[in-house]
């Protein structure tokens, strides 16, 4: 396996693992936000950079 194929693979891998979380997260009953309300968060983080 060539180090780009390894390095893909990795990345794929840490992709699967944080979707995991964020899915047993929303199970547990984590607040989860809109896609409105998150891009509301991200127009106001733009603002304070």
């Amino acid at each position: 396996m060539s180090i780009d194929a390894f390095e893909k693979r990795e990345q794929t891998l840490q992709l699967h693992a944080n979707v995991l979380q964020a899915e047993q997260e929303r199970i547990d009953g984590a607040p989860t936000l809109s896609v409105s309300e998150a891009r509301k968060q991200l127009r106001e983080r733009m603002k304070n950079v």
